[in-house]
């Protein structure tokens, strides 16, 4: 059976099997675990002494306790990557074996963090190296009669990974450009910023 919040496709057995360790928590430690691995997920920093203790019951054995983090964990990203409406994961989750108020809480936690986990997920994809430098210079082709060509020099600087302060290191990219493709690269990068807006 195919379900709207793994994107039309069918749910990962992994996550099958996690839908009993999950009803057997509290409906309360549930609700708290929701809004913990929902934080967690946006991107915000969780107390991991709150974290520990909240998982520290004598139902649960370490290895059930790491498969219902993660199994929220996709649940929520999956959900917020494919924008499934309240009402529809609510009733998937409960074909799958989650019990009633069990999946009331998971939707409400959703409907609080859905903007931010939404913004977290648009900000860590599609993002582009930055330019640190440029140099170029003029030079006459030895080869041909009289043909120039450009020489570039391009430092670049891919964007440090989420959740870390370590900046990658930089490539430098170097390209020699003959001017009638010099000259077709300018027309085609002023073409592509005027069909691109301006950053607000």
């Amino acid at each position: 059976m195919r379900f709207a919040f793994v994107g039309g496709l069918d749910v990962p057995d992994w996550l099958l099997s996690q839908m009993f360790v999950l009803s057997k928590m509290s409906v309360v430690k549930f609700k708290v675990l929701c809004k913990q691995v929902l934080m967690q997920a946006s991107g915000a920093p969780v107390d991991e002494q709150k974290f520990a203790k909240l998982l520290s019951d004598g139902k649960l054995e370490s290895h059930e306790v790491k498969g219902a983090v993660a199994a929220l964990h996709f649940i929520f990203l999956s959900s917020a990557r494919y924008d499934v409406a309240e009402e529809t994961l609510g009733e998937e989750l409960q074909q799958l074996g989650l019990p009633k108020e069990h999946t009331e809480a998971l939707v409400i936690a959703l409907r609080d963090g859905r903007a931010p986990l939404r913004q977290h997920l648009a900000d860590a994809s599609l993002r582009l190296s930055k330019l640190e430098s440029l140099r170029w210079r003029v030079s006459e082709d030895v080869g041909s009669a009289r043909a120039h060509a450009a020489d570039l020099q391009l430092t670049v600087r891919a964007p440090a990974a989420l959740g870390t302060s370590v900046a990658p290191p930089e490539r430098l990219l170097k390209m020699r450009l003959s001017a009638d493709t010099l000259s077709l690269l300018h027309a085609e990068l002023l073409k592509a910023r005027e069909l691109v807006p301006a950053p607000k």
